[in-house]
């Protein structure tokens, strides 16, 4: 019934069944549950012989006790450690479960982590990928026009960030009108800078900074 200062209004009938149990074992259904906070882990691309890592939460969603009785891991690269394994559970109470994707060789590599126990949903299977990638070396290529003819030689300088302080990449001074910086690293921008150097080892100031970007 919906009442209000207009009137009230009964709504249609609705039919309830009501089965019978036995009233002996009212209260004590117990149900034997585990949850893991993911189903997959995805770790993308990793450098070989690097790693990665990620965690899992296994947790006793039910109300009785749960024991886990073996982690297997399956996949070439993959592995796994925590505190799951052999972990028994109370109602609530969760353990962590650490994945890592160590790959050996670059391609594509998938695999699973299966997680057993005397939980009725056993057992819960997680889904692993990721792919190896072999790093590619990055060098710089610079070149500049000649100086005076009372050069000698030239300074190259280097920072990672613009308008310095520079860093001097060069032992003595540079014969040549080139350098190769093979010292970059992955994902930076450097900025770089020259000096001339006369006979008498006198510098000039820096030349105009050119920058580079390491995809």
């Amino acid at each position: 019934m919906v009442r209000n200062t207009a009137g009230s209004v009964i709504s249609a009938a609705a039919v309830l069944t009501v089965n019978t149990v036995n009233s002996g074992n009212l209260g004590n259904t117990t149900t034997s549950l585990l949850s893991s906070s993911s189903t997959s882990l995805v770790f993308g691309n990793v450098n070989v012989s690097s790693g990665n890592s990620q965690s899992v939460t296994l947790t006793n969603a039910g109300n009785s006790t749960v024991t886990i009785s073996s982690v297997v891991v399956a996949g070439a690269g993959f592995n796994a450690s925590g505190d799951a394994l052999g972990a028994i559970l109370s109602s609530g109470q969760a353990a962590t479960l650490s994945a890592t994707f160590n790959p050996g060789a670059s391609g594509i590599s998938t695999g699973s982590i299966t997680v057993t126990s005397n939980a009725t949903n056993s057992p819960i299977v997680i889904a692993l990928s990721g792919a190896g990638v072999v790093q590619t070396p990055h060098s710089v290529s610079m070149s500049w026009t000649a100086s005076t003819p009372a050069v000698i030689g030239y300074n190259i300088y280097s920072s990672t960030v613009s308008g310095g302080p520079y860093a001097k990449l060069t032992s003595s001074p540079v014969a040549g009108l080139s350098y190769l910086d093979s010292s970059v690293q992955q994902g930076h921008t450097y900025y770089y800078v020259v000096t001339a150097v006369n006979s008498q080892n006198q510098e000039s100031v820096y030349s105009t900074q050119v920058s580079a970007v390491i995809p």
